[in-house]
Protein backbone atom coordinates (compact mmCIF):
# COMPACT_ATOMS: atom_id res chain seq x y z
CA UNK A 1 0.00 0.00 0.00
CA UNK A 2 1.36 3.39 -0.91
CA UNK A 3 1.26 6.39 1.41
CA UNK A 4 -1.28 8.09 -0.86
CA UNK A 5 -3.87 5.32 -0.37
CA UNK A 6 -6.52 5.83 2.31
CA UNK A 7 -6.11 3.85 5.51
CA UNK A 8 -8.92 4.05 8.07
CA UNK A 9 -7.81 5.08 11.53
CA UNK A 10 -9.50 4.48 14.88
CA UNK A 11 -11.46 7.51 16.06
CA UNK A 12 -11.85 6.61 19.73
CA UNK A 13 -15.54 5.74 19.25
CA UNK A 14 -17.04 2.40 18.21
CA UNK A 15 -17.60 2.20 14.46
CA UNK A 16 -20.89 0.29 14.82
CA UNK A 17 -22.54 3.58 15.68
CA UNK A 18 -23.20 2.99 19.38
CA UNK A 19 -20.70 5.69 20.37
CA UNK A 20 -18.89 3.61 23.00
CA UNK A 21 -15.51 5.06 23.98
CA UNK A 22 -12.59 2.82 23.00
CA UNK A 23 -8.94 2.42 23.81
CA UNK A 24 -6.16 3.35 21.42
CA UNK A 25 -6.08 1.33 18.21
CA UNK A 26 -9.60 -0.15 18.45
CA UNK A 27 -12.30 0.24 15.81
CA UNK A 28 -15.09 -1.66 17.60
CA UNK A 29 -16.16 -2.41 21.17
CA UNK A 30 -16.05 -6.14 21.97
CA UNK A 31 -18.58 -7.97 19.78
CA UNK A 32 -19.72 -4.82 17.99
CA UNK A 33 -17.91 -5.78 14.79
CA UNK A 34 -20.57 -8.48 14.39
CA UNK A 35 -23.33 -5.91 14.99
CA UNK A 36 -21.90 -3.77 12.19
CA UNK A 37 -21.42 -6.81 9.94
CA UNK A 38 -25.05 -7.90 10.44
CA UNK A 39 -26.31 -4.39 9.65
CA UNK A 40 -24.21 -4.30 6.47
CA UNK A 41 -25.47 -7.70 5.33
CA UNK A 42 -29.07 -6.64 6.05
CA UNK A 43 -28.62 -3.47 4.01
CA UNK A 44 -26.65 -4.90 1.08
CA UNK A 45 -27.60 -8.57 1.12
CA UNK A 46 -25.34 -11.53 1.72
CA UNK A 47 -22.38 -12.13 -0.60
CA UNK A 48 -22.69 -15.00 -3.07
CA UNK A 49 -20.40 -17.23 -0.98
CA UNK A 50 -22.74 -16.97 2.02
CA UNK A 51 -25.86 -17.53 -0.11
CA UNK A 52 -24.27 -20.68 -1.61
CA UNK A 53 -23.30 -21.96 1.84
CA UNK A 54 -26.86 -21.47 3.08
CA UNK A 55 -28.27 -23.37 0.09
CA UNK A 56 -25.91 -26.31 0.74
CA UNK A 57 -26.82 -26.33 4.43
CA UNK A 58 -30.54 -26.37 3.59
CA UNK A 59 -31.41 -22.92 4.94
Amino acid sequence: MTKSEYQPAPTGACWCGCGAALGAGSFFAQGHDKVAEAALLAALGAPVSIRNHRKKAGH
